[in-house]
């Protein structure tokens, strides 16, 4: 009689589960384009309507072109008028773009806008996969490495060093592969183009 309950009460608890997860998989409401392409990223809201974006065209010896976008709403990282800036991109026009600046005095942001011809320089921050978490972890591990061997010994062992600089000389590369730093030139362009 006992295991007769049990077995109901199982299968109960198996019907409960599967009608809730018929109710929970079925979406109540379903999202437009718009909104679909808005939580992809501005990239993809851009192509709801026609927007200026700027284009940072960089034709590298050893590499060929490559472009990168900036759309309203993307982070840009940049150096002009002698300053870097880590900011927001608020807004572009045909020649300038503007981005928003805390004003801690009126404690608001601000829009502050740019000239193409005043950036110097533009900072990337690429993820590159494996690649980007060496560039922070081998010189860690070179670090770490040599700072054991040395507890270990009590004394530093010139055999270590060539490790030790091996991990932090690649981490170094592995850091600047997927943070460049692109100097605007006649190979290294910024514009502003625009989506249809």
């Amino acid at each position: 009689m006992k295991s007769y309950h049990s077995l109901l009460s199982i299968s109960i608890l198996f019907i409960a589960l599967f009608f809730t997860q018929i109710s929970l998989g079925q979406p109540t409401d379903t999202l437009t384009t718009e909104q679909l392409l808005q939580r992809k990223g501005t990239a993809y809201s851009a192509l709801i309507r026609p927007s200026r974006y700027l284009a940072l065209d960089v034709n590298h010896t050893f590499g060929g072109f490559r472009r990168y976008r900036f759309f309203v709403g993307d982070e840009l990282h940049f150096k002009a008028r002698g300053e870097k800036f880590r900011e927001e991109l608020y807004d572009v026009t045909d020649s300038t773009f503007t981005i928003l600046m805390a004003n801690e005095v009126m404690n608001r942001d601000e829009p502050v806008t740019f000239r193409l011809a005043e950036v110097e320089k533009v900072l990337l921050h690429r993820r590159i996969p494996f690649v980007t978490a060496a560039g922070t972890i081998f010189p860690l591990a070179g670090g770490v490495y040599l700072l054991a061997d040395v507890v270990n010994n009590g004394q530093l062992n010139t055999n270590v060093l060539p490790v030790t600089g091996a991990f932090i000389v690649s981490g170094l590369l592995f850091h600047w592969l997927s943070n460049p730093h692109i100097h605007i030139s006649k190979n290294h362009r910024l514009k502003v183009l625009r989506t249809y």
